[in-house]
């Protein structure tokens, strides 16, 4: 059994408005193809085919404001209500007080005390590594979990022993680290992620570029992010087996469905769930703190 986190940031559901919303606009062979032809919207939050299904998701957590990335995720990979507990929502890191939480309550820990297998897929060039020591630096919710965890980051030279992933997919945002690594299609790059989880319990990737191009207000760039996941989902399906196999889409809060603003949504968040675990995540998931303790249940169960 394989299970295939993809956490992609700032993905929310909007209107089904092409001018607006890149879903709407993009190419996305792959997601249609899962869920019958539709794509998640505000108006079809809910989408049931014969594979895979959608849940809208609530990322606002009962407190005002916009969500924002540190708490978000604080509450995706520990299942605490991290903007409550601060009394903001806070982003893009975590906020000090939430430290110590992600730290000792995040999902890798937990699936390490159990006694279960789990890689982070994403690599990294040196530059990251040097940004995150430094006095001013500031670790993310996702690599300080798996740090945490005893997990190590992958570095360029894991990315070229095909033991990891681009953060955008094909890699080529490396040639502006002076990068000799061959960029590869997303196809070719999903199904090295099948690949890279196929003996381990759990494998996750994070995939930023959705959020970065909502803040962007970048239509071009939207669609490109999106067009990108659906190629990387297209090479995973090849190799994945629905009867045993499970893909789980998750996110932290809008951003990319609405191009007519800078900032983050607050609408809900889809959640995607293709193969086996399917109806186990959407009978249990209506928050964004019910993902690690969902996710946790499944692999223990």
């Amino acid at each position: 059994m394989a299970f295939l986190m993809i956490f992609w940031d700032g993905v929310g559901l909007g209107k089904e408005d092409s001018h607006t919303n890149p879903f709407f606009a993009a190419s996305l062979p792959n997601f249609r193809g899962l869920l019958d032809g539709a794509l998640p919207s505000l108006r079809r939050s809910r989408i049931h085919s014969a594979v895979a299904s959608v849940v809208p998701v609530n990322a606002t957590l009962g407190v005002p404001g916009l969500p924002q990335s540190g708490t978000g995720q604080t509450a995706i990979f520990t299942g605490v209500n991290a903007p409550r507990k601060i009394g903001k929502h806070f982003g893009p890191h975590p906020y000090s007080t939430l430290v110590p939480i992600v730290k000792e309550q995040n999902l890798f820990v937990r699936l390490r005390d159990r006694g279960k297998s789990f890689y982070f897929a994403n690599a990294y060039p040196q530059r990251y590594f040097d940004y995150i020591s430094s006095p001013r630096g500031k670790t993310p919710v996702v690599a300080m979990s798996y740090l945490a965890a005893g997990g190590e980051l992958n570095t360029l030279k894991e990315l070229e022993n095909g033991e990891g992933l681009s953060a955008d997919i094909t890699g080529e945002g490396l040639k502006s680290f002076n990068s000799a690594i061959r960029p590869m299609l997303p196809q070719e790059a999903g199904e090295r992620f099948y690949r890279l989880g196929r003996p381990r319990d759990l494998i996750l990737f994070e995939y930023f570029l959705t959020d970065k191009a909502g803040h962007d207000q970048s239509m071009s760039r939207a669609v490109d992010a999106l067009e990108r996941m659906d190629g990387f989902l297209g090479g995973i399906l090849r190799l994945i087996d629905p009867r045993k196999d499970t893909i789980l889409f998750v996110s932290d809060h809008g951003n990319i469905e609405d191009l007519t603003t800078r900032s983050h949504t607050r609408n809900p968040v889809p959640m995607i769930v293709f193969g086996e675990g399917r109806d186990f995540f959407c009978s249990r998931v209506r928050r964004l703190t019910d993902i690690t303790p969902a996710v946790t249940g499944f692999l223990a169960g």
